[in-house]
């Protein structure tokens, strides 16, 4: 895993974050208030996986997805960017990302279960 982990350190970088997010929020303005945060967040799959090489695809797209949520280095659209990221990084693992084709993969029980749960992070209650 950790393999591959560092392969996609090297695509997700905080200029395609960025990108993501402009599409995201468009037409409003794309900003990074917390450059810093951006950086942690995309990093730390790779050192999750170094650290603890064991670790599932779909653990390693939920540490992206949560420090997205939780470091808030966007003005606007952090849960949609953190969803849309990690549904892209488990694509990029050769999964099947979060709605592929808008079908629900096997992993998953709902698109609108996963949503919530971005958004139980994002107000602490979960």
């Amino acid at each position: 895993m950790s393999a591959h982990a560092a392969r996609l350190a090297r695509l997700f970088t905080p200029a395609y974050a960025r990108r993501i997010n402009a599409q995201i929020v468009f037409p409003t303005e794309s900003v990074v208030v917390k450059p810093r945060e951006l950086e942690s967040a995309l990093s730390r799959p790779l050192h999750v996986a170094v650290y603890e090489p064991d670790r599932s695809a779909e653990y390693l797209a939920a540490t992206l997805s949560y420090a997205i949520i939780k470091g808030h280095p966007f003005q606007y659209g952090n849960k949609r960017t953190a969803f849309f990221l990690a549904n892209e990084y488990l694509r990029a693992m050769g999964m099947p990302g979060l709605a592929d084709g808008g079908k629900v993969g096997s992993v998953y029980k709902s698109v609108v279960e996963i949503a919530q749960r971005h958004i139980d992070v994002a107000s602490r209650t979960w």
